[in-house]
């Protein structure tokens, strides 16, 4: 803390506006520097900087977050926002919703870098938006091309890995059209942990005129990897599984068509997410286990934009239909159960001029949305921000829901069709400050969960029974020390409480923090990422399965990039230091691992 406040009274170069353009948090776009939301974007240059392959890895950068990976990558991964679980923030790929709607949640162990140029964190309650899901925030995958490229990705690491992927984009106007495909393969760290992926993506855009649009997306995901470890019969000790395995696909499809009438615009998307995923173990302590879920989201949400004289009114209405199937060798667990959702929202997003040098910028809106297992939620949402010389000033207060999975619902013998929506009351203050050489960010953070989802022993079903509350403080600064030198810190203070219990919420380290250093000399670029995270609450995953404390850790990557023209060849150490931890207890996360690789751009 103390680091940080010096840095900012060194801050005396004068302010510029923060030109990154964000469209998430009003579904509208607007400059970072004008938004009353709490907003971090991570670019593509970012994300070569670090040469990383994953989404993920990206994100464990972002304030506000935390990300827990079962060992090494490609396995389940979770994402916590602002100490809130893993199922209360929305995932959008370029807009449409991915979560899945069996358990929830979203599986982040296999969201490949490639084609993605941008990634827009959103944190606070966005359901007056985006409905279900987005209780703590929202993060979407943006894969629009912004210029005619080639782009070409070649790696080889310690532990077999091996990863080439290719990016090729044509940009005419407002037209675009790419492909993109990557394929990887890892050893892994342990017998039985290897890892296949192949990822193939296409953007499609025609805009014959200034006021008509209408283009095709679509992202396609195939793995194959091993579990290298299961709970003996006794429940009592971790063993390894030689033969426990898990394949899957993950499909998205999205049309979106756009025409704007003088004042008046509108954007329809149809779009349908659909993921199977395989399970199998024939030397399971309780023999053969093999299961197969297929989940499928359809999808229809119309959004209109009018200028008024009170600010544009961004309203619009959505529908989607959810269906899971599960079969086990024991027989179904789901047979093409349902759940269909219909909503209706609308958002005031309005700027205000104050004298010459200051700003109001508000937004205030509200969304309805319906379902047919549950009822009705309405969800309200206001922020306010006042922009002066640089500084702003922003608050906010929030509602928002989760709705119950169908898992939750329906899955045999512990689901409950008479469950309710989890609800949540939020809010915040921060503070910006836009400088020349960088920017520096503080905001304050509530959050209180009611009617929370959980499997309640006393009836060994899933009940409406949980409440916890989560509040905290997040710290950014980003700046330019020199022509030659930036650097990006980054602390988090999450205090989590399960009430009833008292106890901390799990996998949520109070304290949090990364500091990125990127030098260049010359055509040499040299980067580190160092990432600490604190002693955290977690649960054993043998008998007794009681609370204990997984240790505090820190980790640091390393690489240093040769710009050669069109070439850059490049060598990155992940976790130099070698340091052995655990995200998730009994997992253990990745040591050491070399990499050399060489990107082509042109």
């Amino acid at each position: 803390m103390h680091t940080i406040l010096l840095f900012i009274l060194a801050a005396v170069a004068q302010p510029t506006l923060q030109q990154d353009i964000v469209v998430t948090a009003s579904a509208l776009p607007e400059t970072v520097e004008s938004t009353p939301a709490s907003v971090t974007i991570v670019t593509r240059e970012e994300i070569d900087a670090r040469a990383a392959r994953d989404v993920a890895d990206v994100l464990r950068e972002v304030p506000g977050i935390v990300m827990s990976r079962t060992g090494s990558p490609g396995r389940a991964t979770s994402l916590f926002t602002r100490g809130s679980n893993s199922n209360h923030t929305l995932v959008l790929w370029n807009g449409v919703e991915i979560t899945n709607p069996y358990f929830a949640g979203y599986d982040w162990g296999r969201f490949s870098t490639n084609a993605v140029e941008q990634v827009e964190i959103v944190r606070g309650p966005f359901s007056a938006l985006y409905g279900s899901d987005a209780v703590a925030g929202v993060v979407n995958v943006l894969t629009t091309p912004r210029r005619s490229a080639l782009r070409a990705d070649l790696e080889r690491g310690g532990r077999g890995l091996q990863n080439g992927s290719v990016t090729a984009s044509l940009v005419s106007g407002a037209s675009h059209a790419s492909v993109s495909y990557e394929s990887r393969h890892d050893d892994g760290f342990a017998p039985n942990d290897d890892f296949d992926q192949d990822s193939l993506g296409l953007a499609l855009r025609w805009k014959p005129s200034d006021s008509f649009s209408l283009g095709a997306t679509a992202r396609r995901t195939t793995y194959d990897l091993g579990i290298p470890v299961n709970t003996n019969a006794f429940g009592d000790a971790l063993v390894p599984s030689p033969n426990r395995r898990q394949d899957g696909n993950e499909t998205q499809v999205a049309i979106p068509l756009e025409q704007t009438l003088g004042r008046f615009s509108y954007e329809l998307t149809l779009a349908e997410s659909r993921r199977d995923d395989d399970f199998i173990d024939p030397d399971d302590p309780f023999g053969l286990v093999s299961t197969s879920t297929e989940s499928t989201t359809r999808r229809a949400r119309l959004t209109t934009r009018s200028n008024t004289a009170i600010g544009t009114i961004v309203a619009g209405g959505e529908w989607e239909r959810a269906r899971v199937d599960d079969v086990t060798n024991f027989g179904a667990n789901l047979d093409d159960n349902r759940r269909t959702e219909k909503s209706l929202f609308v958002e005031d997003r309005f700027t205000r001029e104050i004298g010459t040098a200051s700003r109001l910028e508000l937004s205030v809106g509200a969304r309805y949305d319906d379902f047919d297992t549950f009822g009705a939620e309405t969800s309200p949402r206001i922020a306010v921000a006042w922009l002066t010389g640089g500084n702003k000033i922003r608050a906010a207060f929030g509602k928002a829901f989760r709705a119950p999975s169908i898992g939750e619902l329906y899955f045999p013998f512990f689901g409950n069709s008479a469950l309710e929506a989890e609800r949540s009351r939020s809010w915040e203050v921060g503070y910006d400050r836009v400088m020349s050489a960088g920017q520096f960010s503080a905001t304050l953070f509530r959050s209180d969960y009611d009617d929370l989802i959980v499997f309640d022993l006393a009836t060994s079903r899933f009940n409406n029974v949980g409440a916890a509350n989560a509040h905290g403080i997040e710290l950014s600064l980003d700046r330019r020390v020199s022509s030659a030198l930036r650097s990006t810190i980054t602390y988090t203070y999450t205090d989590t409480e399960e009430e009833g219990t008292g106890l901390p919420l799990l996998r949520r380290p109070r304290h949090t923090a990364s500091l990125f250093l990127g030098h260049r000399s010359g055509n040499v670029d040299t980067n580190l990422v160092v990432l600490y995270t604190g002693a955290r609450e977690d649960v054993l995953p043998v008998f007794p399965f009681s609370h204990t404390t997984d240790d505090a850790y820190t980790t640091l990557d390393a690489n240093v990039q040769y710009h050669l023209g069109r070439l850059t060849p490049y060598v990155k150490i992940e976790n130099a230091t070698n340091v052995k931890y655990e995200e998730v207890r009994g997992y253990p996360s990745p040591t050491r691992r070399a990499i050399v690789g060489v990107r082509l751009a042109m």
